[in-house]
């Protein structure tokens, strides 16, 4: 799956469908090629000028917005993605990347809550990964001087779905007890509708935010708002995804 998106993903397929009208234009099919060629160029123009990524981003972030927490808390769950496994084998020292707010929210909760119980979920996400990203938190933990004794560590997990199951074999939750999911806003829908489909009912804790929430036309940015469109129509994509599965309840959960 993921090297198909590697392929698919919306500026891989439109360059592939412009050097597709290329040479449909070189061999002779000059109407067919120019058509494809110029709704390319359209496609292209459009997503970099246009502010459809950041639509598209803001109503994600905006889905779950953040709430005030109980007094009581059992358990902090955050999921994997803060912690890049091939830079912390190579430098030896844990590297974080533009989702580390999923792990430092959630060690701040846990000072918050010192009697709950803290989940850290993620594994080798790239096959390339030699490193399970529990197994990085464990060591980023222990130098911060956390206690470790209320935290847990799931290193198995490659996916949203595969976080939500193997953290509810983990951890066994009991009827009426309080947790709280702590994941990256944009990813929160699909997290919490994962999490809803295994009947645990979690807080939603939302963070690592992209956007101000407001639909900008940021015109400066035109070349960022590329890669910006990929990553956040592959959220979108995994929601339709998860939703035919029977992995998330609703197609766009609230």
């Amino acid at each position: 799956m993921r090297l198909l998106w590697d392929i698919f993903q919306p500026s891989n397929s439109l360059f592939l469908a412009f050097a597709l009208g290329f040479v449909l234009l070189v061999a002779g099919h000059r109407r067919a090629g120019k058509w494809l060629m110029s709704l390319s160029v359209i496609a292209f123009a459009a997503i970099m000028v246009l502010p459809l990524s950041s639509y598209l981003m803001v109503t994600l972030e905006t889905r779950f917005p953040a709430s005030e927490l109980p007094e009581k808390v059992d358990g902090i769950i955050t999921l994997g993605g803060a912690l890049n496994s091939r830079s912390t084998q190579r430098w030896g020292r844990p590297q974080m990347n533009e989702h580390a707010e999923r792990l430092t929210e959630a060690i701040t909760l846990s000072q918050r809550y010192p009697d709950a119980a803290l989940l850290i979920s993620g594994g080798h996400y790239d096959p390339a990964d030699t490193l399970a990203e529990a197994e990085i938190a464990r060591g980023l933990l222990s130098e911060l001087g956390h206690p470790l004794d209320h935290t847990m560590f799931e290193g198995k997990s490659r996916t949203t779905w595969e976080n939500g199951v193997l953290s509810r074999d983990l951890v066994k939750p009991a009827p009426g007890e309080t947790w709280v999911l702590v994941t990256s806003s944009f990813h929160m829908p699909r997290a919490v509708g994962v999490f809803r489909e295994l009947g645990w009912q979690v807080i939603p804790y939302p963070v690592d935010y992209f956007t101000d929430g407001s639909v900008r036309w940021d015109l400066d940015n035109v070349g960022y708002r590329l890669g910006e469109f990929d990553y956040v129509v592959r959220e979108w994509a995994a929601l339709v995804a998860y939703h035919l599965m029977g992995r998330t309840p609703e197609l766009f959960p609230r």
